[in-house]
């Protein structure tokens, strides 16, 4: 790890919690969140959008991972969660700059490209696989925070002080989750909601898009050790989708229409392949996916297939 000191925002939640286990070993883990850690390494407690609390937990860092926000549309009000992201994301930069931190890797999110919340307006992809050139038009709170946020980090390099990275997950796949992405995958025309006690909906968009929260881990690990990094933002995703059908199906059943597919050979080599372009990850940050989710829903096709 070529970073002594890193603090790591949201370590009270869960995506924090697993990149810090991530990280340890590797480097000083030092946490910061508006609840308590989950884990053992220092840690503060305080409001992101509070500049005092986030210059002193930015003093004497070498590298920040900003996860701390407003995690969904569900979060919060519209208000609150533009609010909280959007100036969290201000407040994280400008404590880092000041306090001489090198680089900072944002959580954005895929929301970014409008495509995944099915009451927000959908606007179907112009072509696939979705890449960094895509045009981006997100419609609801939390999407609209998560591109005001990476815009905040361009600005910041632009400002020549700062190294900044945006990942952008997907429907991250927590543990507390599987049994809804169960229930929606049993009875897909039912499914209205949180039906098995999950804390929020099974979610992924059109698609069903997932990622292992190791695997989101393991990106922000990357974003830190990669040389000479170029402001990006790079999707984030497990090697497939939860989908019953293949992507190119199931994109022609949702919308009616056939997407222009710029790069066949993807859906070729997995039919199953997420909506995103995941090869800038592969090429600038070494990241691949290692867990494959779908076993969860169709180990029997899964297998039949291998």
């Amino acid at each position: 790890m070529k970073f002594e000191k890193v603090l790591v925002t949201g370590t009270g939640g869960q995506l924090g919690s697993y990149t810090a286990a991530e990280l340890k070993g590797l480097c000083e883990v030092h946490g910061f969140d508006a609840k308590g850690a989950r884990g053992d390494f220092p840690h503060r407690v305080g409001d992101i959008t509070d500049p005092v609390a986030m210059a002193r937990a930015c003093k004497g860092m070498d590298a920040v991972i900003h996860i701390a926000a407003r995690p969904n549309i569900w979060s919060g009000t519209g208000d609150d969660i533009v609010r909280v992201n959007t100036m969290g994301v201000w407040t994280v930069l400008t404590a880092a700059e000041a306090a001489g931190v090198r680089r900072v890797v944002l959580c954005s999110s895929d929301s970014v490209v409008g495509f995944t919340v099915m009451s927000a307006g959908l606007k179907p992809p112009e072509y696939l696989p979705i890449d960094a050139a895509h045009p981006l038009r997100p419609t609801d709170p939390y999407a609209i925070s998560k591109l005001l946020g990476e815009e905040v980090g361009r600005a910041f390099v632009t400002r020549g002080k700062l190294e900044v990275i945006a990942l952008r997950p997907v429907f991250v796949l927590y543990p507390e989750m599987e049994g809804e992405v169960k229930a929606r995958a049993a009875n897909p025309a039912a499914y209205r909601g949180v039906t098995v006690g999950g804390p929020n909906p099974a979610g992924g968009g059109p698609a069903w898009h997932y990622v292992d929260p190791r695997d989101v881990a393991r990106a922000f690990r990357l974003a830190l050790e990669v040389e000479a990094p170029r402001f990006a933002s790079y999707f984030i995703s497990g090697p497939n989708t939860l989908a019953p059908e293949p992507t190119l199906e199931r994109l022609r059943r949702v919308l009616g229409v056939d997407v222009p597919v710029q790069r066949p050979e993807v859906y070729a080599r997995n039919p199953f392949a997420p909506l995103y372009d995941l090869q800038a990850a592969r090429d600038d940050l070494g990241y691949e996916a290692e867990f494959d989710r779908r076993l969860l829903l169709y180990p029997a096709k899964a297998a039949d297939a291998q």
